[in-house]
């Protein structure tokens, strides 16, 4: 008898119309498997047993205890669970609902000869990383290998400005106009058609000086060479005109009509050399945002200010003596979200970056009836994302320095740090362990 048809029989015969209860169904399959192999009767009655033995309670008609054992709750003679792999599978006590289950493929049924094979239905108990370290570091080591070898890891993409596909879009989306996009688009079917031509007409020669330029190597060497902000000697002339390129390239946004307005400074430094950013914590006197950490700034004065910079630096002077207006130069707005800022404040702040020069000897001295101290914080600390805190629906919160820095201050750095200095390989002393973004 073959093993199809004794198990299209099993099927036939287990029904739980024709038995009183399960343990005679059971008993009649121990009889009927006898004339099977241990491999196939290891599938069918683990199939059919198990299912009978957890399903007791709804088809049994027997009054005595459902603790007491049948012959169908004993193991088939012959039927053990491999002994490699007992640690890794757990028998078959266990709830007809756990998750944790296993299915292997059933045995050869063209060889009749007997032999031991895992129980089904089985379950496995122990997850790869409860493991000792030694065998996950070998499984570690051989996906590497692999994935380095022939996998997709070997033939990634560089894409247009970022290789991370996420954050190229979302450059070219906020940082050129729908008119580049499209010219640029064309030119590339430009040369993909005269790359195909060329190809046709078997003009490798050619073909080979069009395309060398976008060959991995030569895309890594040009944005090394283009995108490259060194910052190790601190801001000079030649940075501090990257940043200015680099604000003035950020998508502009819808400007909203607000009766409350106000601009604050991101002032730039250096400190003995040293790349920094200058703050200020407020006085802890004043009736609103007392003793927190904020940037030079205030209100706008439609009698006084002619413009949003000129708001800001007149703000920094009253708050701050000792800086000398020749030495200061305004690099550009940050360009915020309008909306996220309101949200923030309430008022409707317009950010400036300017450098404020060499301080590291400047005797600065803030006005104690609105700022209780100024201090810095090298450029090198906002870089290290191990520096800040984010939450959803919060402003980032960053941890680098004196004193927290959150809310507004928190969310205007963020910026700054992500859309300007993240667009550029930045290199500065010391190195930030963990870089943004």
């Amino acid at each position: 008898m073959t093993a199809k048809a004794k198990a299209q029989m099993l099927q036939r015969i287990i029904s739980p119309n024709r038995w009183g209860n399960h343990d005679k169904c059971g008993q009649f399959l121990i009889a009927t498997t006898k004339a099977m192999t241990t491999s196939q009767a290891n599938i069918y009655m683990n199939m059919n047993i198990m299912n009978m033995n957890l399903d007791r309670r709804l088809f049994s008609t027997d009054t005595k205890n459902d603790d007491t054992k049948t012959d169908a709750d004993k193991p088939l003679d012959g039927i053990s669970i491999n002994q490699t792999n007992r640690n890794a599978f757990e028998p078959i006590h266990h709830s007809k609902h756990d998750p944790k289950r296993v299915w292997l493929p059933p045995p050869d049924h063209d060889h009749d000869q007997e032999e031991a094979s895992l129980p089904l239905p089985m379950y496995w108990n122990k997850a790869i990383d409860e493991t000792d370290m030694s065998s996950m570091q070998g499984v570690l080591e051989r996906v590497g290998m692999q994935e380095r070898q022939g996998g997709r890891m070997r033939q990634r993409k560089l894409g247009v400005l970022r290789e991370d596909p996420k954050e190229d879009m979302r450059l070219l989306i906020e940082n050129y106009t729908v008119p580049a996009l499209a010219s640029a688009l064309r030119d590339r079917e430009d040369v993909l058609q005269l790359c195909a031509t060329l190809l046709a007409d078997q003009n490798m020669d050619d073909l080979s000086t069009i395309l060398r330029p976008f060959e991995q190597k030569y895309v890594e060497e040009r944005r090394s060479m283009e995108n490259t902000l060194d910052l190790r000697k601190g801001f000079d002339a030649s940075t501090l005109e990257v940043l200015r390129k680099g604000l003035n390239r950020m998508p502009r946004r819808v400007s909203q009509a607000h009766q409350k307005r106000a601009g604050v400074v991101l002032p730039l430094c250096n400190v003995d050399g040293v790349p920094c950013v200058l703050f200020e914590k407020r006085s802890a006197q004043l009736r609103a945002h007392a003793d927190e950490v904020c940037l030079p700034g205030g209100m706008v004065s439609t009698s006084f200010d002619k413009s949003i910079v000129a708001t800001c630096l007149r703000e920094m002077h009253e708050e701050i003596e000792g800086l000398e207006e020749s030495n200061i130069t305004t690099l550009g707005v940050l360009r915020c979200n309008w909306g996220e800022v309101h949200h923030l404040v309430g008022v409707a702040v317009t950010p400036v970056v300017c450098y404020i020069g060499e301080i590291g000897n400047v005797d600065l001295r803030p006005n104690s009836d609105e700022v209780a101290e100024v201090f810095t914080v090298p450029l090198s600390l906002f870089l290290d994302r191990e520096r800040w805190v984010r939450r959803p629906g919060f402003a980032p919160i960053f941890t680098g320095g004196p004193h927290v820095v959150w809310g507004l201050t928190g969310y205007i750095l963020n910026r700054f740090v992500k859309d300007v200095l993240a667009t550029y390989r930045v290199h500065c002393s010391p190195e930030p362990s963990k870089w943004l973004p």
